[in-house]
């Protein structure tokens, strides 16, 4: 019977040992979750603004509970000076305000009293020079040997007019320094009929060639060069003489080649019978011989 008793009062308290054992096991487990997701949690009342809420609440009943210090009371304009006067409390330095620039203005002028960069139109002052040497290159001028520069150039005999006292026409030649290029012939044509230069006209000479006449085309075929010219040296306004004057200038002035012997006068690419009309017969080719 005694035996019974001891056995009945035993078995509450080891129940009540296993419940406690297994409830701390629960906490330590749930502890240690919380631990784990503590990252989650957070995250969760934060974006639930828990903790903001509760941190309000703590603030408002820790201001209502118990008197306020000196430092916590609202300050006005004046403070209270350790022997009881008011003492004036500065003001806070006025934010500075920028005025919005009017239309056509550089930049916002600001109205702190600071200096500004433009003038009163708003334009902005011209950066004085520092003279400093500009860094862009020079234009460079291609540079030509000694060489090139002679082969630039020639010397060309042509064939003027002068007109003496009484009237008489005669033919004079000169020597000028004219460009050269591939065709020496035809460099000294356009010479030629360019007319005679300031010393040349110093000279006393003269061109009969037509100031509009212009050479089109040369071209050397045997000993005979064939000369195309514009309508306009059809037209000579001296007349006979003045036809037979140009045709002489031409004609010695292109045979004082050596591999040209005469002239073939062409105009507009078509070979004509007289020049001027019934003036000078150009229908076969001309020479020195021919005048």
């Amino acid at each position: 019977m005694a035996q019974r008793k001891s056995e009945t009062r035993g078995g509450p308290s080891k129940k009540k040992g296993a419940g406690c054992l297994v409830w701390l096991v629960m906490m330590l487990v749930t502890l240690l979750l919380f631990v784990v997701n503590w990252d989650v949690i957070k995250e969760t009342l934060e974006s639930t603004g828990f903790i903001e809420a509760v941190g309000k609440s703590g603030d408002a009943q820790g201001q209502g509970d118990g008197p306020t210090s000196g430092d916590d009371q609202p300050r006005g304009d004046d403070q209270t000076r350790g022997d009881g006067s008011l003492e004036p409390t500065a003001s806070p330095e006025a934010p500075r305000v920028v005025s919005p620039s009017p239309a056509g203005d550089a930049t916002a002028k600001p109205t702190g009293g600071e200096p500004s960069d433009t003038r009163s139109t708003g334009r902005p002052e011209a950066t004085p020079s520092t003279g400093r040497p500009s860094t862009e290159a020079p234009a460079t001028k291609p540079i030509i040997s000694p060489m090139e520069q002679v082969k630039a150039t020639r010397v060309a005999v042509l064939y003027f007019i002068r007109v003496d006292d009484d009237g008489a026409i005669s033919r004079h030649e000169t020597k000028r320094t004219v460009g050269a290029s591939d065709s020496p012939m035809t460099d000294a044509l356009e010479a030629l009929m360019a007319g005679p230069s300031a010393d040349e006209l110093g000279r006393g000479l003269i061109s009969l060639i037509p100031s509009e006449a212009r050479l089109l085309s040369a071209q050397v075929r045997g000993s005979t060069a064939y000369l195309n010219f514009n309508e306009a040296f059809m037209y000579n306004r001296y007349g006979i003489e003045g036809y037979a004057g140009q045709l002489k200038q031409i004609v010695y002035t292109a045979t004082n080649f050596s591999t040209v012997k005469d002239v073939q006068i062409l105009i507009e690419g078509q070979p004509r019978d007289y020049l001027g009309g019934d003036g000078v017969y150009i229908g076969k080719p001309l020479s020195r011989a021919s005048f």
